[in-house]
């Protein structure tokens, strides 16, 4: 079952990546025409920076789901390090859970926020608010399906350790 499920985030991560890669490319774009068009014709537009800063926001959060599952988000190993094998595992497990209960709530609230923002339009691309604010709804949401098989993987790793030969 893990298996079929890591297969599926592989392809998950793949559409991420390839997500990634294209609105990187058009914040570069977008960015350097803006430098230019500030610089060189002393003029500038509203829709340039928000769209940069709106693509931005979205790599975060998407970008955070595989940092999640690769374990590339910033945390102190110090203390990790001291633990021994299998409190690591149930550490990283009960942290984990932890960490799905805060992407629900921010899942929750970031919907509402999305509903109520839907009327309002930003000033540079004149679209709905909901758009910029819908990245928190779809980065919850990466990061607890990622979350699952984080969790799935330090199971089986916790039951390959000998019962009781490691805490």
């Amino acid at each position: 079952m893990l298996k079929k499920y890591t297969k599926f985030l592989d392809g998950l991560e793949s559409v991420e990546k390839v997500f990634l890669v294209v609105t990187a490319a058009i914040m570069v774009i977008v960015i350097a025409y803006q430098v230019v068009l500030r610089y060189v014709f002393n003029a500038s537009n509203a829709w340039s920076e928000e769209l940069a800063r709106y693509l931005f926001i979205y790599d975060v959060f998407i970008g955070s789901a595989i940092a999640l599952r690769k374990n590339s988000h910033l945390q102190v190993d110090v203390f990790l390090n001291l633990m021994k094998e299998r409190t690591k595992y149930i550490y990283t497990i009960v942290v984990t859970i932890l960490g799905i209960l805060f992407l629900a709530v921010l899942f929750v609230y970031s919907i509402s926020l999305c509903k109520i923002s839907a009327v309002n339009i930003t000033p540079g691309l004149q679209v709905s608010m909901a758009i910029p604010y819908a990245c928190m709804p779809l980065g919850a949401v990466l990061m607890i399906l990622t979350s699952f098989e984080v969790i799935g993987k330090n199971v089986e790793k916790l039951k390959q350790c000998k019962k009781g030969a490691d805490v």
